[in-house]
């Protein structure tokens, strides 16, 4: 689910500089406004340093005015507002359990203006796209780096029964300080949202998002889905592009494998891996086969030998033998 900028929240409508928000006091806009809020850098003015605030403001049934506060589009959307509101809420209490180094931290949760702000860590770095666009085609040994730390958060997220749902470059910032990787901008309330303000498949992000994100069905999402999106990471970072979207894999699928787009540049362990985590299909057997195999990787021997051996994933012959024993 890419936040993309929406129509509804012009720059204008944004939280000027110097804007007070409790203790916090604005100071710029990070990244575009999107369809599920406004994410700002701001100065803790008690412990003086930078955070991030991610602000709710859902363009689609809410509005800004004037006096910078913010409400229901209209009385029919007020259902929808407030319903979206405790989603947001419950993202930031989830979020706020975690102390894992590749999940953002989230510090404080306040309303104001009615409306509510999650504050969270400031990172100081770049995002994944940038960052490949820069360091050129990373050699698997720094891809390895990255990505098992990645697999390490997923697996504290997936053992609280929660996902990401929208893992993707832009959403990976890689610190400056260590080139440690941390995953931003979770994507769980704004999907939730998503699905009763519009339609599904203007909230996935093309590439990344597997065949069942496009489903209001939620109870078809699981471990897998987060898998499948960090699988096209790792195809993106080996091609220089994202894998074709799910919905065109379905069918015919035009996606070339990545143990061919990779051969002799890195290890068929790795390759398989990055097949075996875009596995398209959506049928039960299938998704439990081939992707639902996340848990069992992170929970298992399985997770030891991979990291001792420091591949992600093995033959998918032993993934499947080892998934029977995970529901």
């Amino acid at each position: 689910m890419e936040e993309r900028e929406h129509p509804s929240i012009p720059l204008i409508n944004v939280l000027p500089e110097e804007f007070k928000l409790s203790g916090y006091i604005v100071e710029s806009v990070l990244g575009k406004p999107g369809g599920f809020g406004i994410t700002y850098r701001a100065k803790d003015q008690n412990l003086e340093r930078s955070i991030a605030i991610k602000e709710y403001l859902p363009p689609d049934f809410a509005v800004r005015e004037t006096d910078k506060t913010v409400h229901a589009r209209s009385v029919s959307h007020e259902e929808a507002f407030k319903w979206g509101l405790d989603c947001f809420k419950k993202e930031a209490q989830v979020l706020a359990r975690f102390t894992h180094s590749s999940i953002v931290r989230v510090f404080h949760f306040f309303e104001m203006n009615g409306t509510a702000y999650m504050v969270m860590e400031y990172q100081e770095g770049k995002n994944l796209e940038e960052y490949f666009l820069k360091q050129g085609v990373l050699t698997e040994k720094e891809l390895l780096d990255i990505v098992l730390k990645l697999l390490d958060g997923l697996q504290a997220i997936h053992n609280e029964n929660y996902l990401h749902r929208d893992i993707k470059p832009t959403n990976i910032y890689i610190r400056d300080r260590d080139k440690s990787p941390v995953l931003l901008d979770f994507g769980s309330a704004r999907y939730a949202i998503g699905q009763r303000s519009r339609n599904v498949t203007s909230i996935v992000t093309p590439g990344y998002a597997p065949i069942e994100q496009y489903d209001n069905e939620a109870d078809e999402q699981g471990p897998w889905t987060d898998i499948y999106g960090l699988g096209a990471v790792m195809y993106r970072a080996i091609s220089g592009e994202a894998p074709p979207a799910a919905t065109r894999r379905v069918m015919k699928d035009p996606m070339m494998p990545a143990t061919q787009l990779g051969a002799g540049k890195f290890s068929s362990n790795f390759l398989t891996a990055i097949d075996w985590a875009l596995a398209p299909s959506r049928e039960e057997k299938d998704l439990k086969t081939l992707r639902n195999g996340a848990k069992c990787s992170l929970r298992s021997n399985l997770r030891l030998y991979l990291c001792l051996h420091r591949v992600v994933f093995v033959d998918i012959r032993v993934l499947r033998n080892h998934s029977a024993h995970f529901g």
